[in-house]
């Protein structure tokens, strides 16, 4: 039940007809998992925490930067030097008190993955790093866990859902490399840079679908890859299909 103060926090979203108290109570009983508390994280969070979302878990090892400032908008000069986690909990916590935020203050590995994973009922990948964007989603396919991801680099930014058993994986879309390839990827992925509204755009474009998906309003992004181009405003809906050999979610490896 929502208490009085949630009723009247929350007023212009239960005031929607296909949302109302009920809606408003199913994201109070959900749990949704971020990783990655950075450019994406940032605006992800913000929004799944002032929608209420009753319970959400962080995961980032990672400290406040200089360079972050510009796009990861949790964070200010003053933070530089101390644990992402840390700043975004009370960042948030400030913004709505009434949410349970879990913070795990490391990366995200073989050994920690599933132990976190599963004491959530949706997962969010926000991170820049294609090693663990292979990991999130196998962890996920493993769990049957519903996988939402951004990704962004220069201009252009991509969102695809992913429900196991269902839809194709991230890897039927993405074939993964072998580990040299996609460190190579990842640091030319950052050399490249980013256009700092772009992520704001990808995360709240991510933290939409999530909460879409929680209230079982609207349509979400399964079987379909979304891509944004900042340039022209362009976006492109592109139908993806599962890979019956894929290593992850193949039926032959399942």
């Amino acid at each position: 039940m929502l208490s009085k103060k949630e009723k009247e926090r929350y007023l212009r979203q239960i005031a929607i007809d296909r949302i109302g108290e009920s809606g408003q109570e199913k994201l109070k009983e959900s749990s949704v998992l971020v990783i990655g508390a950075g450019g994406l994280g940032s605006p992800i969070l913000m929004y799944i925490v002032s929608a209420g979302v009753g319970q959400v878990g962080i995961v980032d090892g990672d400290f406040v930067s200089l360079s972050n400032l510009a796009r990861q908008i949790l964070y200010t000069s003053d933070d530089i030097g101390k644990k992402k986690v840390l700043i975004a909990k009370n960042r948030l916590n400030a913004m709505n008190p009434d949410v349970k935020i879990e913070i795990y203050p490391e990366f995200l590995n073989e050994k920690n993955a599933r132990g976190i994973f599963e004491k959530y009922s949706c997962i969010v990948d926000a991170t820049d790093n294609f090693k663990t964007r292979y990991l999130i989603n196998k962890t996920a396919v493993e769990l049957n866990k519903p996988l939402f991801v951004g990704a962004v680099g220069r201009f252009t930014g991509q969102v695809v859902d992913i429900m196991p058993d269902v839809t194709p994986c991230y890897n039927c879309i993405f074939p993964e490399k072998d580990e040299e390839i996609l460190q190579k990827l990842t640091e030319r992925n950052r050399r490249n840079g980013v256009f700092t509204p772009l992520v704001g755009i990808i995360g709240t474009l991510v933290a939409n679908e999530v909460l879409k998906f929680l209230l079982q309003i609207g349509e979400n992004f399964f079987g379909k890859l979304l891509v944004y181009d900042a340039l022209t405003n362009d976006f492109s809906v592109i139908p993806v299909k599962k890979d019956p050999d894929c290593k992850i979610c193949g039926l032959s490896n399942r």
